[in-house]
């Protein structure tokens, strides 16, 4: 048997802990052996022990229903830093060796080291986020610089006034204030244009310093939310050639960034920004190929950086947006664009791409069918780099390339006749999204689909979301070690429940989840409880896919979403089970709210 030290300094957190406090806990260990079916504690009982297991199997009960299940080198009854009673039944499922840790060691040891006792209390919070950059010890790549919020970078309260003020005194506030802009706001603080240093140089040839800046001022102003991240930002500026944007706060002047700002934030130059800029003078496929793989490559990097899924998949959605509209543009340049709109579904419909999305999109149209267009785009996206759909939900197919008054039928027929075919095609088409073209005829069928929902059709979806059960009963624990399946088993869930959730409430122009979730949230649909762990759950789940994406990326070998135990960290795997716990109690809050239930018995397959 390894020594009791040696085998614990190895599990984070107890490697965050010096040797004196090491010392602490090892003081007064116990070591002992229970039974299969033995009773390790009861809920109700004091607490006196934290426990560590060294081999076996644990499992944790709340009056007779599983709640976990604890495996060797994990950790339970970590609560009892605290005085009150153990809250959840303890029996060993087959002979289980643990070793004792008393609590009062544990306490101490616990108020000593901050990083110690805040994995602990992110954990129990559900903080996955936090709890993984306590527990890891990587140091970022420089281009994750790139998905930092822009209101991090902004150092300077904006200058702001009124549209009446002279030019003299406006560019006496720029120089009193070391600004380049002016931004010129109504008496809501909303702005209403921009002044700038090179609108100053206009005055000089045409006009007169004691003009009004309204005469001059860029208007309507270029502006971004706060949480908008610099790599948008910059994006956003190379798309309108313009060098300020002003950042809003509640539709009210937050602050002005300049490509300045930006540079220095990105210094060294970065690939991922050189690249971004060759996507914009790009013009033949087999240039926007070399340029697609070379950003990939670099979005690998910076996944395994350790960033944030929800904001790495915002500059995501703002690549593939630029390269397919790259592609149409360069595939048709004499498409009148009023006459159709190229929408997006799936995960590119939501803005949640990851690395290994292929495409699904169609295309609605007013006066004339194009069927070669779509096909020549579709394949073009293709050899780009972005696979074809093998369900076929493609533009070129005839099915998915027709007028507005098709879709609107299509719809319609679908939420009156919900079958298995017609409810799969509702969670498909739900998640459409506008890329190119005239968004009103988006808007159009958008807004003709409140009309046609029906109850039926939201008890499909519900069904849809909840006839997968994840692998949370002791079966499925210990199948995790032959892999599981993200997306089918976690992801989906939790996209599908949320999705029909906002159909059943009437949110049908927002897509993403997570902005789904909150506005769920904000309008007293889902607990702040549950959409607190829903979107913890989610994020973890979309950075534990993107990091094996990325791996696979590096390694240039097939991407896949298949996790395996043996590819996980202890922390992560711990962390993976919970968050598959919370996806089956948002399973079974939709199956009480729809009234459904699972029509077949759950076999445990993991691809």
């Amino acid at each position: 048997m390894i020594p009791p030290k040696e085998f614990i300094k190895k599990i984070r957190p107890f490697s965050f802990l010096s040797k004196d406090e090491l010392d602490i806990l090892i003081s007064s260990l116990e070591v002992k052996l229970f039974q299969k079916n033995k009773t390790i504690f009861k809920k109700g009982d004091p607490r006196k022990y934290v426990y560590i297991i060294f081999s076996g199997l644990v499992g944790l009960f709340d009056d007779e229903i599983a709640v976990d299940y604890i495996s060797k080198g994990e950790i339970f009854g970590i609560i009892s830093v605290r005085d009150f009673p153990y809250l959840l039944d303890a029996t060993a499922l087959e002979n289980t060796v643990c070793y004792l840790i008393y609590s009062e060691n544990f306490k101490e040891v616990f108020n000593k080291n901050i990083r110690f006792s805040s994995f602990f209390s992110t954990f129990i919070k559900r903080r996955f986020h936090s709890f993984k950059k306590i527990a890891s010890e990587k140091k970022f790549f420089e281009e994750a610089t790139f998905v930092l919020d822009i209101e991090k970078i902004i150092y300077k309260k904006p200058v702001v006034s009124g549209p009446d003020i002279t030019v003299k005194n406006a560019a006496a506030e720029m120089v009193k204030n070391s600004v380049s802009s002016i931004v010129v706001v109504d008496n809501q603080m909303r702005p209403v244009g921009i002044f700038t240093d090179k609108d100053l140089r206009k005055v000089i040839i045409h006009g007169d310093k004691l003009d009004p800046i309204s005469n001059y001022m860029s208007s309507p102003v270029k502006t971004i939310n706060t949480k908008t991240t610099i790599f948008d930002a910059l994006s956003k500026m190379i798309d309108e050639g313009v060098d300020h944007i002003v950042l809003t706060k509640k539709a009210q002047v937050f602050g002005v960034i300049t490509g300045k700002d930006i540079r220095i934030q990105l210094e060294p130059s970065s690939s991922i920004i050189t690249l971004f800029r060759k996507i914009i003078k790009a013009e033949s496929t087999k240039e926007l190929q070399i340029i697609f793989n070379s950003i990939k490559l670099s979005v690998a990097k910076i996944v395994l950086s350790g960033s944030n899924f929800f904001d790495l998949s915002k500059m995501l959605c703002t690549v593939n947006d630029t390269i397919i509209t790259k592609v149409i543009e360069t595939v048709e340049k004499t498409l009148l664009t009023d006459d159709f709109v190229w929408i997006h579904m799936g995960s590119l419909g939501r803005k949640e791409q990851v690395l290994a999305t292929d495409q699904d999109n169609a295309l609605i149209y007013i006066k004339k069918q194009s069927i070669k267009f779509a096909d020549n785009v579709n394949k073009a996206l293709a050899k780009v780099g972005i696979p074809e759909c093998p369900g076929d939900y493609m533009a070129s197919n005839k099915k998915w390339n027709k007028d507005l008054l098709s879709w609107k039928n299509y719809f319609k027929n679908w939420f009156n006749n919900p079958t298995a075919n017609n409810a799969r095609y509702l969670s498909i088409f739900l998640d459409m999204r506008p890329v190119f073209g005239n968004e009103n005829i988006y808007k159009e069928l958008i807004e003709s689909l409140r009309s046609n929902v029906t109850n039926q059709a939201i008890q499909a979806l519900a069904h849809d979301a909840i006839h997968i059960e994840p692998p949370v009963g002791i079966f499925g624990i210990r199948g995790l070690n032959k892999g599981v399946d993200l997306k089918t088993y976690g992801i989906y869930p939790i996209v599908n429940g949320i999705r029909v959730l906002a159909v059943d409430n009437n949110l049908f122009e927002i897509t993403n989840t997570k902005e789904r979730l909150e506005m769920l949230n904000d309008t007293g649909v889902i607990s702040n409880e549950m959409c607190h762990d829903l979107l913890e759950s989610y994020g973890f789940l979309q950075n534990l896919r993107l990091k094996n994406q990325s791996i696979a990326v590096l390694n240039q070998s097939k991407e896949n979403n298949l996790i395996s135990v043996k590819q996980l960290r202890k922390i992560d795997l711990l962390i993976l089970k919970e968050t598959l716990k919370i996806v089956s109690s948002f399973q079974k809050l939709l199956m009480k709210k729809y009234n459904v239930k699972r029509t077949l018995s759950y076999l445990h397959t993991y691809r």
